[in-house]
């Protein structure tokens, strides 16, 4: 069988033993196997002592010059990949072309970003030199400099190019060596990309390493100037974030975790408008598309009473023409694929029957056996399953779908009053999401849902028949913006341009004349 390898201090380590075998998860056909890497503190060390320093040797420009050229190189490679991802991921195209595409547009933005940064090697002004005090001509300005550590990247199973690229494309943009250990069920496509970006021989020696299978004791080597970003389960951010060497040198942490995400359809829409459309369009993309394995899934569909039954027939009538067309993503008549592992599948189930004791299944068969181009029972499916609360359930923040993600297609469909406060409240009791979503055309409830939702989500997006037209499904996630959540989503933040090369910088206050900071920093 074919066994994939870790790259770890400037050369491909096959591994010790035999880890994982890798599937084909409609098929259970196996594609690979993985050993467990060794060497780990050796490899942190090899990334700060070689691949900080040749990447802080370069200029801001010279690292999104390279960013910009790995954006090629897989780009040509798409077909490849989306194959690998179709194969390994359980995808179908359109959902690998989603992924792979995601990914080579991280790249591509951060390269812009990087464009438009100082052609020198050395900080960033942040903001402009303020005076110590009235009438000083001593001032205070702020810069920001690539830290000297490493960036540990620990990846989710579900975005194996977009998860490890973008993470990526931030740190290398920002100066940081990184050391990447995707999840292991979908490592096929991280590893083929990985090969391809070390192919291109554009990133310095020690910029980027590959770590395949167990993450063993990398956390027992973390430095005072290394950060960690980590995407998964909220119980395994905990783990990481609370690991005694973490807490002992007070590295940085960014945690992206479990994220209850909602959308909230005001009072105003009506059934047949545009905008009516447009959450029907939305809601079916953000449930079946990856199976509904997205972190910026929705989850939570708040709908006014007098509008579920239209609609509530209205996705159904959609979710049943895709659960017609559910099997195995090699067939491209086929619209959803399988989860990606036995492990998710039981998860899902355990999770439906954890939300069935406050809600009522509306279509969808979480034990169904046959799926469309394999064998009764073959492959990790499950089909769409939307359910429905009462609207007294939707309000009682002890009701398990504000507390338990379903991380497949499942959505739970919640009445409300209308009420901006209602909705509010609602939302607030997933307790911390990455992104929700208001539907309307009253300006004013749009307004006071704005201010009134903004503290429980990282990103709000607001849909109106103007734009329905324009519009695009929550979902995506830009490097423009901000990609994070509070509270049960992990308090952290991913991308949003310049403002995503943070993390990975330390602020300083250069404290001096004027004159002397003007020139220094370059403002003179």
């Amino acid at each position: 069988m074919k066994r994939i390898s870790s790259y770890l201090g400037g050369a491909w380590q096959a591994g010790e033993g035999h880890t994982a075998t890798l599937v084909n998860p409609a098929t259970t056909e196996a594609l690979a196997e993985v050993g467990t890497a060794g060497g780990l503190g050796e490899a942190l060390h090899w990334a700060r002592t070689v691949g900080g320093p040749n990447l802080r040797a370069l200029t801001w420009q010279q690292r999104g010059e390279i960013l910009g050229t790995l954006a090629k190189r897989l780009h040509g490679a798409r077909e490849e990949l989306i194959a690998i991802a179709v194969a390994n991921g359980g995808n179908t195209r359109g959902d690998a072309k989603f992924d792979i595409d995601g990914a080579i547009g991280v790249l591509a933005g951060y390269a812009s970003i990087n464009a438009s940064l100082p052609a020198t090697t050395g900080h960033l002004v942040d903001g402009e030199s303020v005076p110590l005090h009235k009438g000083s001509k001593l001032r205070a300005q702020h810069v920001l400099t690539p830290r000297l550590g490493a960036a540990i990247h620990v990846n989710a199973f579900n975005f194996p190019a977009w998860g490890m690229v973008g993470k990526l494309a931030v740190a290398l943009a920002a100066g940081v060596p990184v050391v990447s250990k995707p999840a292991t069920s979908t490592a096929l496509l991280a590893w083929r990309i990985a090969e391809i970006m070390l192919e291109s021989g554009v990133l310095p020696a020690g910029a980027f390493q590959l770590l395949l299978g167990p993450a063993g004791d990398l956390l027992d080597h973390v430095g005072r100037q290394d950060v960690v970003a980590f995407t998964g389960s909220a119980d395994t951010g905990a783990l990481i974030r609370g690991h005694r060497r973490v807490v002992a040198t007070n590295a940085r942490v960014n945690i992206e975790a479990d994220s209850l995400n909602a959308v909230v359809i005001g009072p105003d829409v009506q059934p047949g408008s545009e905008l009516f459309d447009l959450v029907v369009k939305d809601c079916v993309i953000e449930l079946t598309q990856k199976a509904g394995q997205k972190c910026t899934a929705t989850r939570r569909i708040l709908v006014p009473t007098a509008l579920l039954g239209d609609l509530r027939d209205a996705i159904v009538d959609r979710l049943q023409a895709i659960a017609a067309k559910t099997g195995d993503p090699a067939n491209d008549e086929n619209r959803m694929g399988p989860l990606s592992s036995a492990a998710q599948q039981r998860d899902a189930r355990a999770g439906i029957l954890a939300l069935s004791s406050h809600t009522s299944r509306v279509v969808g068969d979480p034990e169904r056996k046959t799926f469309a181009g394999v064998a009764d029972g073959v492959g990790y499916f499950i089909e769409p399953i939307l359910l429905e609360a009462t609207a007294a359930a939707a309000l009682d923040p002890a009701a398990p779908f504000h507390h338990h993600e379903v991380f497949g297609p499942v959505a739970t469909l919640l009445p409300y009053d209308g009420s901006v406060e209602a909705a509010a409240s609602i939302v607030a009791a997933g307790q911390g999401s990455l992104v929700g979503t208001v539907y309307a055309d009253d300006r004013e409830f749009t307004a006071r849902a704005s201010v009134a939702l903004a503290p429980s989500l990282g990103r709000l997006v607001l849909a109106s028949e103007k734009i329905a037209a324009a519009s695009l499904a929550p979902g995506c996630v830009f490097p423009v913006a901000n990609h994070g959540g509070p509270g049960r989503a992990g308090d952290g933040g991913e991308l949003g341009g310049k403002t995503g090369l943070e993390f990975y910088l330390q602020r300083t206050t250069l404290q001096g004349g004027a004159a002397e900071l003007a020139r220094l920093v370059g403002t003179e």
